[in-house]
């Protein structure tokens, strides 16, 4: 699917380590991420006819560059399903009547799968306002 999305563009997969963004991405369809020191991920997950929803630490890892593309990457570990999804999160909205792109890939897949598309963010603030 990631590779589908960008068609036949040439793919790298460049990674840099960097400090957490303090970015809250709101996907309407799925839930809220936030990409701090102490990341969260609170979302729903259809599986089969059920709907389950999920509270999970998020581990920042870096920047990845895909297709000149920046994706901040992050690891969420599924308590309840003990597995280790990876996540990209778009750093800029794929078009301007478009929001930003999130991906995810499990253990079992291949390649990214698109997650959602109109996903905004927010900047977090790092300390109390006063």
């Amino acid at each position: 699917m990631f590779l589908q999305t960008f068609g036949t563009t040439i793919v790298d997969y460049n990674f840099a380590a960097s400090p957490p963004p303090n970015i809250v991405y709101l996907a309407p369809n799925i839930g809220t991420f936030v990409l701090a020191d102490n990341g969260t991920a609170n979302f729903a997950w259809q599986k089969d006819k059920n709907i389950e929803f999920y509270c999970e630490t998020l581990k920042y890892k870096g920047i990845r560059t895909i297709s000149n593309v920046k994706y901040y990457e992050c690891e969420m570990l599924v308590q309840t399903e003990e597995m280790i999804m990876k996540l990209l999160f778009a750093s800029k909205r794929a078009s301007i009547d478009a929001g930003y792109r999130i991906f995810y890939q499990r253990p079992q897949d291949e390649d990214y799968q698109l997650w959602a598309w109109d996903a905004q963010t927010f900047k977090l603030h790092k300390g109390a306002n006063h």
